[in-house]
């Protein structure tokens, strides 16, 4: 997802069809007379391209040592790598292809349909994969066994692999007959038009993903909680539980973050759509234009993600947390800085 070309135009009506009194498109649909400067898509182009890029490194780094450590760990790596690559193709291919239509002046018809497709798919994509990171962590701790049997890394591949096809073959329905992108009265980008049953499977994926995410995480952050509850007995058997323990809570905080980002940004563009088409009339004038500028912060925020939540920015907040609370005579039973420590090097230095 990108923000539309003209930031500054009126409204443009996104997701119903073209009024009657609206042009037909052509191959010279033009922008208006004012059109702004690419600045704004430039820089966050750019910005966002290079989130993804930094994002990609520390992912790769952290996969390097878990192909030697945790092979559960080396899955959701490599899923939340495929996450952070689609958001990287979206800005690069999707913001290249706007500047070029701003150098352009006009939107070509196969511009049209290209501009629309990319939308759909680099918007899927992502709340695909989030369900499928989510499902991949809810059997990694409810079902360890039965995981660590089936789940390996070439079905991994391949469930990231058919996750981009069903988005892909979402995307060029319209190309086989089935679906319109159009003009949006803006007359400056392109969308989903109708019919409705072809938005409504748009937003019902969407939807679903985000839903069955949540569902996902839930579940997980129950097995945790029983899991913290029930205390191990002796200091041996606990230090020889604390680096997967400390890659579980670190995993589980990541998706956990990724889901609720993926719902903030996505659920008000996914939901004005359910609601257009099906009769129900949205908040406002404005809020179209909210929900599909909100939708396309998604990719920009996902890789803070990983840059942020990791175990060593953990194990430093939780010290402080910790002094602070044994300054102000408090007890902490439950948690200690042990719990997010960097446990690779101790890990590999015991294999």
């Amino acid at each position: 997802m990108f923000p539309p070309l003209h930031a500054n135009s009126s409204l443009p009506s996104v997701l119903s069809p073209l009024p009657p009194t609206s042009p037909t498109f052509s191959p010279t649909s033009s922008y208006p007379r004012s059109s702004p400067s690419p600045l704004l898509p430039s820089l966050s182009m750019a910005f966002g391209a290079s989130s993804n890029a930094l994002g990609l490194w520390i992912l790769a780094r952290a996969y390097s040592h878990s192909r030697r450590l945790r092979r559960s760990r080396a899955q959701f790596l490599l899923l939340a790598s495929g996450l952070l690559m689609t958001d990287l193709a979206g800005h690069v291919i999707a913001g290249s292809f706007v500047l070029w239509l701003y150098s352009q002046g006009r939107i070509p018809a196969l511009g049209c349909q290209f501009l629309g497709g990319c939308m759909v798919f680099f918007g899927l994509s992502p709340l695909l994969l989030g369900f499928l990171m989510a499902c991949e962590r809810c059997l990694g701790l409810t079902k360890p066994l039965w995981h660590s049997f089936m789940v390996t890394q070439t079905r991994a591949r391949l469930s990231l692999a058919l996750v981009w096809a069903v988005a892909f073959l979402v995307a060029i329905l319209p190309l086989m007959g089935y679906g319109v992108y159009g003009l949006q009265p803006s007359r400056t980008w392109c969308f989903l038009q109708g019919p409705p049953s072809f938005c409504l499977l748009f937003s019902g994926l969407g939807l679903s993903s985000l839903t069955a995410a949540l569902v996902c995480n839930a579940l997980v952050g129950v097995t945790l909680l029983k899991a913290r509850l029930l205390k191990a007995s002796g200091e041996e058997r606990r230090r020889r539980r604390r680096g997967a323990r400390s890659h579980d809570l670190e995993m589980m905080v990541q998706l956990l973050a990724i889901t609720l980002v993926s719902c903030v940004c996505w659920s008000p563009l996914l939901v004005s759509v359910v609601m257009q088409h099906t009769g129900i009339s949205l908040p406002n004038s404005g809020w179209l234009l909210f929900a599909v500028r909100l939708a396309s912060c998604n990719q920009i925020l996902d890789p803070w993600v990983y840059i942020l939540l990791r175990r060593s920015m953990f194990h430093r907040l939780c010290t402080i947390f910790v002094r602070l609370a044994h300054t102000h005579g408090g007890k902490l039973s439950r948690w200690d800085p042990g719990d997010f420590q960097s446990s690779d090097r101790s890990e590999v230095s015991r294999l």
